[in-house]
């Protein structure tokens, strides 16, 4: 986002929030938190929050977070275990993982990489009779994916500082899928 981008965002805030006053060590602040982000996300996300009708205009941090659930669009757990089961119906028969992973990953990176820490072979062998103890197993999982994507926009950008939660990266989902989609990581 260059600053040009940032002010307009800053002029719309104003428009939208009349009564708020902003001051100008906040405007540098927040610019700082989302300038790495594309100006159209961030006027965008602050035009969601508005209209999500919020009393106040977001911070830096609030921004982020809307261009990262916009961004994301992370299915609910039940559209995620439906996909598993298209996933599984289509390439369990002749057992192709990786056709099964490239198939969830062009849908949904968060349910290929749910189903990847999950395994394969756990989905596709279960009875029909352990369909729910499977499910809730993979919601489970599933839920801390979406929490990890979260957690890593977030804080994308921050220095680690020696902080473990941060030395991670943002980029565990990305790599992940890679490994388990190796033919795909070179394309």
């Amino acid at each position: 986002m260059t600053r040009p981008e940032w002010i307009e965002v800053v002029q719309a805030m104003r428009v939208n929030w009349p009564h708020a006053t902003i001051p100008r060590e906040s405007i540098a602040k927040w610019y700082e938190d989302v300038k790495h982000l594309p100006g159209p996300q961030v006027r965008v996300a602050a035009e969601a929050i508005y209209r999500d009708g919020r009393e106040f205009p977001p911070n830096g941090a609030q921004l982020l977070a809307k261009v990262s659930e916009l961004s994301r669009d992370d299915p609910d757990h039940g559209e995620a275990w439906r996909l598993v089961r298209e996933a599984l119906w289509k390439h369990s028969i002749h057992y192709e993982p990786r056709a099964f992973y490239a198939y969830l990953g062009e849908r949904s990176p968060a349910v290929a990489e749910a189903a990847r820490r999950f395994g394969f072979e756990a989905q596709s062998g279960y009875l029909i009779a352990e369909e729910g103890t499977v499910r809730a197993q993979f919601r489970e999982i599933y839920k801390a994916v979406c929490r990890e994507r979260r957690h890593d926009d977030a804080y994308a950008g921050l220095p680690s500082a020696g902080l473990r939660g941060l030395e991670r990266g943002p980029r565990r989902l990305e790599a992940a899928l890679r490994r388990a989609l190796p033919e795909r990581a070179s394309a």
